[in-house]
């Protein structure tokens, strides 16, 4: 249970940083692109300003959440590492939300982001879909690996229990 608690404080800690400084990065790129010169072009496929707007409104709503399940994964850890009973309960919350935040992300990117790209012409559309969902499925593996592993080793600790 401790090298699970270690783990569990680590990745909260990764969770804090990642979504502390994504906050920071949008702040940068939204001074930096706001007036940025797009080429007449590059509107045919994508829509940059619109894109830029949805990607934003996506991660003001979706990274607090980050931080949050990134400090029920600490708690989780430090509980765990006292070999308190809330432990348990604590890390199943995080992976929980962790998988739930994975899914409402996927959903929001699919109905926010990728209509603003068109690319009907330079691009087949149903092989950019596939590449997409082939990309979803990728990143699901990292963001939702140790949630999953972390959901079926402390179920197994509690029925010990």
């Amino acid at each position: 249970m401790k090298t699970v608690s270690i783990i569990s404080i680590i990745y909260g800690v990764l969770g804090v940083i990642w979504g502390t400084m994504l906050l920071a990065v949008m702040q940068v790129q939204r001074a930096i692109f706001e007036n940025f010169p797009w080429p007449v072009e590059l509107n045919q496929f994508i829509d940059m300003p619109a894109m830029i707007a949805a990607l934003h409104s996506l991660w003001s709503y979706l990274i607090p959440f980050v931080v949050v399940i990134a400090i029920i994964y600490m708690v989780s850890g430090i509980l765990g590492l006292g070999d308190r009973p809330h432990a348990i309960m604590f890390g199943l919350l995080a992976a929980v939300f962790n998988i739930i935040w994975y899914v409402a992300y996927m959903v929001l990117m699919q109905i926010e982001l990728i209509p603003a790209i068109n690319t009907g012409e330079f691009f087949p559309e149903k092989l950019f879909q596939v590449l997409i969902f082939l990309g979803f499925l990728i990143n699901a593996i990292f963001y939702c690996g140790y949630p999953v592993f972390l959901i079926i080793y402390l179920n197994k600790q509690r029925n010990k229990q």
